[in-house]
């Protein structure tokens, strides 16, 4: 029996949801949650008990910052990757990414989304396809 692997997806803005959890659902590997709301982000963590989070809350929000700090100062998720998402409409099917990774912050350029599904397959240890 294989066990799908949780993605807690934050995101306020519909447009992206969508796109990322298509391409992440495509692969047949993840269970989804969807929270809109980041102020709520924390106890849905706790609930789903997600493999990794996927957030799209400007980092100039000050709810950015406050989530970030929260998941990372819960002893629940200090080892839970954590991705800064944002859509990029300049490249079509561009997803643009930086936040922090295991405690330690990046930041990368727009990647085609079908390079998220690598990366969040990377960071969880199963074939993107």
């Amino acid at each position: 029996m294989t066990f799908l692997k949780k993605i807690l997806l934050v995101d306020y803005e519909p447009r992206v949801t969508a796109v990322v959890r298509k391409a992440l659902e495509d692969t047949g590997n993840y269970l989804i949650k969807e929270e809109r709301d980041s102020r709520h982000t924390l106890n849905a963590a706790r609930w789903f008990q997600p493999d990794v989070i996927l957030l799209n809350v400007p980092m100039s929000h000050p709810d950015g910052a406050l989530v970030a700090k929260q998941l990372r100062t819960d002893r629940a998720f200090q080892d839970t990757p954590l991705v800064f998402l944002t859509l990029d409409t300049s490249v079509e099917g561009g997803i643009a990414s930086d936040g922090i990774v295991a405690g330690y912050s990046f930041s990368a350029t727009t990647v085609p989304l079908d390079e998220l599904v690598r990366y969040v397959a990377e960071l969880l240890n199963s074939a993107p396809y």
